[in-house]
């Protein structure tokens, strides 16, 4: 992602912002960021932190997909490890 610079922000442009981003408990950056992709007509998009590329290494619907959550739900779910209850 890249960085900018935007100038001629006015002070009440920014006080607005530092307060969105109190109430939502997020950065004022993240306030901004919504605000730019909603003026430009890009709110549909999704969001994305960057971490889909290190998800999803089963493909999707697939056989091996099916056997990897079989498998998990029906062993390793129900193992409990007696070190968690003391």
């Amino acid at each position: 992602m890249a960085q900018v610079t935007i100038r001629r922000v006015k002070e009440a442009w920014i006080a607005e912002a530092k307060r969105k981003a109190q109430l939502r408990g997020e950065s004022m950056n993240q306030v901004l960021v919504d605000a730019l992709q909603s003026g430009l007509g890009l709110a549909g998009e999704d969001k994305t932190n960057g971490l889909e590329q290190f998800s999803g290494s089963i493909p999707d619907n697939s056989e091996a997909e099916t056997e990897y959550w079989a498998r998990f739900l029906s062993d390793d779910l129900k193992q409990v490890n007696p070190d968690d209850w003391k």
